[in-house]
């Protein structure tokens, strides 16, 4: 379809909003990174603010019936893993949000899930905007490069975007979006969506900088996991550095995290941990209280109270070296850890938990070599923690672990005995 003019909605669209694009592109925040004055703050928040808002369109687009509408995401891969994927590389770098940012971002994907039910005909203009990034970014990736040290594209994979398949992504987006269009598609309302997408990154852009003073900034728990929601996480550097590394070491020690939940678990893993670490000023009942609802949900969904145990253990000599002086407060930490420990030998006592655990590692190749350490210990507590009223908590492990997809005969049917084994062993 063309308008009266001679233009395809598509040279529509970039006709209608051209004067937006001008605006945003020439903001600070470009012209700074462009002459490598931009902070590294700016540029992580900018990927942070990217993360929560991809996070909310590929969600909405995954969740509806038009094809069209997934394949216009693009091609080789989520960005919103990109993201994740970036954003980790900072992740000990320490670096604070900029609250309006964190804001404004919210209020943009929100929005994204709000016209995805009321008028969802009109998201093509958000993912022309979010989308065009892929172009934009491929100009300012060399600058990106050299501003922050980076090679390869680690740390800049979502500036990287398509590589060399922009182009053809792109002139297969315009003929889709042409194409719905053509087919009925409301052009009025995917412009009105285009139009408010761009004044969304106006703002954001706008607040990333200049930035604000450090007193200003601040750390959140969607500063370390974008999709972790606004929960408590503590406002000392190091308590938080603390927690990304005790939530390290127990993916170190239960390979089986990243092996089943890749990037994404590693995101909630640290946010939990930083969670965790916040509770300390609480009093010990409420501590133990807090960690048992956070066990119950974790094991519900495939990790079980054990893994727990472990994190509070690391959580607290990684604060306790940060911070020697305050070691009382964490011991509460401890004190939740026992209350877990507790549950988990009232089921099956500690001595013969490991006896089943044993005979999970021999049959199973010691847990594949290695690859899957641990594995015997999560199944057995799976079996502890259902005993102990967490519904689901040996289902959704054994689901995993008995894909045949995933697994060989032998490790399905050792995962299978030993749970049956742990279930002989409960002592009601």
């Amino acid at each position: 379809m063309t308008t009266a003019d001679g233009l395809t909605f598509m040279k529509r669209l970039k006709r209608e909003t051209h004067a937006q694009h001008v605006d945003l592109v020439r903001l600070p925040f470009i012209t700074s990174l462009i002459d490598g004055s931009l902070p590294l703050a700016a540029y992580v928040n900018q990927l942070r603010a990217f993360a929560t808002v991809f996070g909310a369109l590929e969600d909405v687009v995954a969740a509806g019936n038009g094809s069209s509408l997934r394949a216009s995401l693009g091609l080789e891969g989520s960005r919103f893993s990109r993201l994740l994927q970036d954003i980790g590389c900072f992740g000990m770098e320490m670096i604070p949000e900029i609250p309006q940012v964190r804001r404004t971002a919210v209020a943009m994907a929100s929005r994204i899930r709000l016209l995805s039910l009321e008028r969802p005909g009109a998201l093509p203009g958000y993912i022309y905007v979010l989308q065009g990034t892929i172009l934009g970014n491929r100009v300012h990736l060399p600058d990106v490069k050299r501003n922050y040290g980076l090679t390869g594209t680690q740390g800049a994979s979502f500036y990287a975007g398509y590589g060399h398949g922009a182009d053809e992504y792109w002139e297969g987006f315009t003929a889709l979006l042409n194409g719905a269009v053509e087919g009925g598609a409301d052009a009025g309302d995917i412009i009105a969506a285009a139009r408010e997408a761009f004044e969304f990154l106006h703002d954001i852009h706008s607040a990333l900088y200049p930035l604000p003073t450090a007193e200003e900034m601040n750390f959140s728990a969607t500063g370390i996991n974008p999709e972790a929601g606004n929960h408590a996480v503590p406002d000392d550097r190091m308590e938080i550095r603390a927690a990304l590394m005790a939530a390290d070491a127990c993916r170190v020690a239960y390979p089986y995290f990243d092996v089943r939940y890749g990037e994404r678990g590693k995101r909630f893993a640290q946010s939990d941990a930083a969670w965790l670490a916040s509770l300390v000023e609480m009093p010990e009942s409420e501590v133990v209280a807090q960690v048992a609802w956070l066990g119950g949900v974790l094991s519900s969904r495939g990790m079980p109270r054990i893994t727990m145990e472990y994190q509070l253990t690391a959580l607290y000599e990684a604060l306790v070296a940060a911070h020697p002086d305050r070691q009382p407060e964490y011991e509460r930490l401890l004190g939740a850890r026992e209350w877990l420990r507790g549950e988990r030998v009232r089921r099956i006592p500690e001595e013969l938990f490991d006896e089943v655990v044993a005979a999970f590692v021999t049959a199973s190749g010691g847990e594949l070599d290695g690859a899957l350490q641990g594995m015997g210990r999560i199944i057995v507590s799976a079996v502890c923690d259902e005993a102990g009223g967490i519904f689901g908590a040996v289902a959704t492990v054994r689901q995993w672990a008995t894909d045949g997809v995933r697994f060989s005969a032998g490790w399905i049917t050792a995962v299978r005995e030993t749970i049956a084994h742990a279930e002989k062993t409960l002592a009601f």
